[in-house]
């Protein structure tokens, strides 16, 4: 079929030598068509779009792959033929024809463009290395603006039912913590046992804002800006919302209320000692901003965990951890999110996220209990058909899409992504064993701490 490369098996022996590994950070990997019959989804390391058909949904047929630029990691149709495609290490926006098969223009976008999504005739791309936002013109692909931002790693983008507003995830906001030198630090406690020396003089992790030490010891002041709102007609911020999350990866507008939701973890930084941290580092968190007031409400993913429990079987068979997207049903009354680390997909609450009413397991080996390293699939992307009561994910690791019976709430198959993955089984199988959550010690073992996110999530 036309669009279509054909590839030899000795092709795949080369790539094992020759290929190189960029680790491309998906973001919007994965989307359905507005009329629900064409599904789109990068294939990372090959370079390509993937076109589904998915007139049955639940059985995607690969129609076309459309080679773009180097690391794709987010799409997004803009019309029936027209696809706009990201990609991160080649720092441009590929525009695709899907009738043609074929890049019909190509944006440049400096450093690391991360999505786009469009409002009021322009596209919005987050370029995540610079901390800014570029708009273009979507009918002659001029560049009209340059919005520069207050945050570090902007990556995530949503746009509300009005198409007025923008909103801009920070990928790597922090949560307001910063450190005291161990000379201006107080000493630590005297050891119990009076036999034991004094202990060392350490730094101290504080809030940027504690009295004690700001303005004497910490001399700036830093924004805790975790979501930017953007006004799609003046092209300026129109406000920030702090408190949100440390890693935000993943927002989404609820139907009717408008209010966003935020996929984040937010790091743990002011529990001192690992007596008292007991391998909770971070918490997992889905946070609802109220649209009007910008009112921050974090719910933790794990509400229900006995984090004094060591081991705890129950927390490794149910813990979302790494939560990378989300996606609404159209009712606004529930929604889905791709817990990455322990390679499930979670069914929430919408009116309160602390109830989790389904657990999805995504890898076949490892049903009903911890992630399975080895053959973790690391879903990413979230696309919902809810009419044909059809979940796709996407998922990054295993480089595959998994179709989900969201009445049965149960994996009915797995596809690749596309027809050809030229990654390493070390480095897929790799990525497995770094972002697993849990271990036979600690449950849950939650995501790696803020300044060591993995760089491909």
């Amino acid at each position: 079929m036309h669009g279509f490369v054909r590839r030899a098996p000795s092709v795949s022996v080369f790539a094992q030598n020759s290929y190189v590994n960029f680790e491309g950070k998906q973001t919007s990997p994965l989307r359905l068509s507005a009329d629900g019959t064409r599904l789109f989804a990068v294939n990372t390391p090959d370079a390509r779009l993937s076109v589904f058909d998915v007139s049955h949904p639940s059985n995607p047929a690969l129609i076309a792959e459309i080679p773009v630029g180097v690391e794709p990691v987010s799409v997004n149709p803009r019309t029936a033929d027209e696809i706009w495609v990201v990609n991160e290490v080649s720092d441009s926006i590929s525009i695709v024809s899907l009738s043609q098969r074929i890049v019909t223009d190509t944006l440049y976008v400096k450093d690391e463009p991360a999505d786009v999504v469009f409002a009021g005739g322009k596209a919005f791309v987050t370029a995540a290395r610079k901390n800014q936002v570029i708009v273009f013109d979507v009918t002659n692909h001029t560049q009209l603006a340059t919005i520069p931002l207050l945050g570090e790693n902007p990556r995530a983008l949503a746009v509300n039912a009005g198409a007025t507003k923008v909103y801009v995830a920070f990928a790597l906001s922090g949560n307001h913590t910063t450190l005291i030198p161990a000379t201006n630090a107080p000493a630590q406690s005297p050891p119990t046992n009076t036999n034991l020396p004094a202990p060392p003089q350490v730094s101290l992790i504080v809030d940027a804002t504690n009295s004690t030490y700001y303005p004497s010891f910490i001399k700036y002041t830093m924004p805790d800006n975790d979501v930017a709102e953007i006004d799609v007609t003046s092209l300026t911020v129109s406000r920030y919302f702090p408190g949100v999350g440390t890693v935000n990866l993943g927002l989404a507008v609820q139907p009717g209320s408008g209010d966003l939701f935020v996929a984040n973890t937010d790091a743990r930084n002011l529990i001192h000692f690992e007596p008292n941290v007991r391998s909770h580092a971070v918490d997992n968190r889905v946070s609802r901003i109220t649209i009007g007031p910008g009112a921050v409400t974090p719910f933790d993913l794990n509400a229900t965990i006995d984090y004094a429990i060591l081991p705890n079987l129950a927390a490794k068979t149910n813990a979302l951890t790494q939560p990378a997207a989300l996606v609404f049903d159209p009712s606004g009354s529930f929604f889905y999110v791709a817990a990455f680390g322990s390679d499930r997909v979670a069914k929430v609450d919408a009116s309160n996220p602390t109830n989790i009413l389904a657990r999805i397991e995504i890898c076949p080996t490892a049903i009903g209990s911890a992630a399975d390293p080895r053959h973790k699939r690391g879903p990413r992307g979230l696309a919902l058909n809810a009419g044909a009561q059809r979940l796709y994910v996407l998922n990054r690791i295993a480089n595959s899409i998994s179709i989900i019976d969201t009445v049965a709430n149960a994996v009915l198959k797995e596809i690749p992504t596309g027809g050809f993955d030229p990654t390493p089984t070390v480095i897929r199988q790799g990525r497995g064993f770094f972002t697993t959550p849990n271990s036979p010690a600690t449950a849950p073992w939650p995501a790696p701490p803020a300044t060591s996110m993995p760089k491909w999530i």
